[in-house]
């Protein structure tokens, strides 16, 4: 199949390119990332200023791939590549979309900020089944070792459902002895001190992103649970952010 693989890391990233040295040996790869670091840009996209595009040379020449650097975000990157590096020529659309391997998980909240995730969420838009993959932080599992997993749980992974899917996936800093994939659910996750002040050289005030991970009060079956414990999680993800418990019985009713 063709796979279109991106990141918020760079793509210049360890992670893209473990991606593409094992997808490449049986696959189409083609690669859209951002030139420059992109963590916590959600699903932002680039509007009112030009978004510069590159070929990069480093993965095009290793392994004879389509490889851009596109000066936006991790969602700009997937949506300029579908909408305008293809020219809307369908018949050479992706069929999967790969975000990753981040390196640190995406686990719980971190979905909401995630541009790892926000890659993934914009191919799912365009209708191509989407995967994002994260790897803890400081782990003991490597880049390498991450994407041959996901080479062969991929053919298991796309016969769950004849639905376009969108994945969220993460593997842990160490694998317990007995790992296995579990589906899981979205945890809680927040950040204590999260902004650090200082001051600059001419004495201004400003604040870095820095705080210590808080997980409390996670359920067993929830991502950050099991992956802490060693596993791989796999969490389904939508689109439609609606409160459907809410609207049940509300619907077509006014207030």
């Amino acid at each position: 199949m063709k796979i279109l693989i991106s990141n918020d890391d760079g793509v210049q990233s360890p992670g893209i390119e473990a991606l593409v040295k094992v997808f490449s040996r049986t696959h189409e790869v083609v690669v859209a990332a951002p030139a420059t670091q992109q963590s916590a840009k959600a699903h932002a996209i680039t509007v009112g200023q030009p978004i510069y595009v590159d070929k990069y040379k480093p993965l095009m020449d290793k392994y004879s791939i389509e490889a851009y650097s596109v000066y936006g975000t991790p969602a700009d990157s997937v949506k300029l590549y579908l909408e305008g590096l293809l020219e809307h020529k369908t018949e050479n659309y992706p069929e999967l979309v790969i975000s990753g391997i981040n390196n640190g998980s995406n686990l719980g909240t971190d979905l909401v900020y995630s541009g790892t995730v926000g890659a993934a969420r914009e191919g799912y838009i365009h209708n191509i089944s989407s995967l994002a993959v994260s790897l803890d932080y400081n782990a003991s599992i490597s880049f390498d070792m991450v994407a041959e997993e996901l080479f062969k749980k991929l053919p298991e992974i796309l016969s769950i459902s004849e639905e376009k899917m969108f994945y969220n996936i993460n593997f842990p800093k160490k694998f317990h002895d007995d790992y296995v994939w579990h589906w899981a659910s979205q945890g809680v996750r927040d950040y204590e001190n999260a902004y650090i002040p200082r001051n600059s050289e001419d004495g201004r005030m400003y604040f870095m992103v820095e705080g210590d991970i808080v997980d409390n009060g996670n359920s067993p079956d929830a991502d950050i649970t099991l992956c802490n414990n060693g596993h791989i999680t796999i969490t389904p993800m939508r689109l439609k952010m609606a409160d459907c418990l809410f609207l049940r019985d509300r619907t077509g009713t006014t207030l």
